[in-house]
Order: structure tokens, then C-alpha cells, then sequence
């Protein structure tokens, strides 16, 4: 007899579930081996000081508090004071990158208001543009995304870097010859 399956009987006999040819077999098998009668016996002293017990109410508010910390535990992880501050930061900086393209883009469109045909292919255009900036922009989401579950001190270190960055850019567009000294 396979233990999962003997293990089964033993529990339909303690709850009488088990039918008559099932019942004899499983007594069979007990009689045959001691070990399994003594852990029939166990589970039968078990079985029959759990029926005597006394039933005790439990507290009305013990259901409540379980599943008060049962709800605290599945709650969604909140994003820290730190990462919601980089993910407006990162948006922010999309932000500054999509503004002039829309303006470009709102140009084109104007000036090509004049020729059905110039406004159906910058239209078909503007459509590809968009597309392939909001596959780029899911991309870079998705990133950060698996960059933050990986490495979480990663928005600390982006502000961090940011005031550097900045410097390096300033610094960069001081240091462009100007129009007028690249003419003499």
C-alpha cells in the first residue's frame, strides 16, 4: 500500500467517509504491520481528544486583526520618498527632450497645411515619430524599472550625478566657438 494512499484511508476511517471493502483493506494492512497500527492508534487518540475538546468562541476581533495584517502584507510595495522623486525627475527630463520635437513636428504640420499630399506624408511621419518615441520611452520605463528592483540606491545615485551632469553641460556649451569668430 503506498503511503499517500494509506495515509488517505487512515483519515476517511477517522472521519467514517470509508467504504466497507476500503475499511477491511486498510485493517488488513494494519494487522500485518505494527508500525502502521500504532500510528493508526495515534491518530485515532488524536481524532477522538479533538472531538471531546471544549469549543471556545473565538474573540470577535481576532478574525479582524488577521486580516488586517494579512491585507498589510499583501499590499502593493510603495514606491519610497526617493524613487518617486527620480521617476519625476526622469519624467521631467522626457519632458524637456519632447517638448521642442512636438514644436518641430507642430511647424511641419503647419507649413504643410498647404499641400494635401505634403500633409498626408508628414502626417504618416509625425505618426512613425511618435511611435518610435513611445516604443523608446516604454523601453527606457522598463529599464528603470528592472534597474530599481535590482539595484534600489540607484534614484540617490541619479541625484547624486545630476548636479555634475548639469555643470558638464554648461560647462560644454560655454566652451563652443561662436558664430561670429568661426566667420573671421
Amino acid at each position: 500500500m503506498a503511503n499517500a494512499r494509506k495515509k488517505r484511508l487512515m483519515q476517511e476511517a477517522l472521519d467514517e467517509s470509508l467504504e466497507i471493502a476500503a475499511r477491511q483493506e486498510l485493517f488488513q494492512q494494519l494487522d500485518r504491520d505494527p508500525a502502521e497500527a500504532a500510528e493508526y492508534q495515534r491518530l485515532l487518540m488524536v481524532d477522538r481528544m479533538l472531538r471531546t475538546a471544549p469549543f471556545e468562541r473565538a474573540p470577535k476581533t481576532l478574525a479582524m486583526n488577521i486580516m488586517a495584517r494579512l491585507a498589510e502584507t499583501l499590499k502593493q510595495p510603495q514606491l519610497s520618498h526617493l524613487s518617486g522623486l527620480a521617476l519625476a525627475l526622469a519624467l521631467s527630463l522626457v519632458t524637456i527632450v519632447l517638448v521642442p520635437l512636438l514644436a518641430g513636428a507642430a511647424w511641419l504640420f503647419l507649413n504643410a497645411i498647404g499641400s494635401a499630399a505634403a500633409l498626408s506624408a508628414l502626417m504618416h511621419t509625425i505618426g512613425k515619430l511618435l511611435a518610435l518615441v513611445m516604443a523608446g520611452i516604454d523601453t527606457l520605463v522598463e529599464g528603470a524599472q528592472v534597474l530599481l528592483e535590482t539595484y534600489p540606491q540607484t534614484p540617490a545615485l541619479m541625484i547624486a550625478i545630476l548636479p555634475v551632469m548639469v555643470f558638464w553641460l554648461v560647462r560644454s556649451m560655454g566652451n563652443r566657438p561662436s558664430d561670429s569668430s568661426e566667420a573671421s
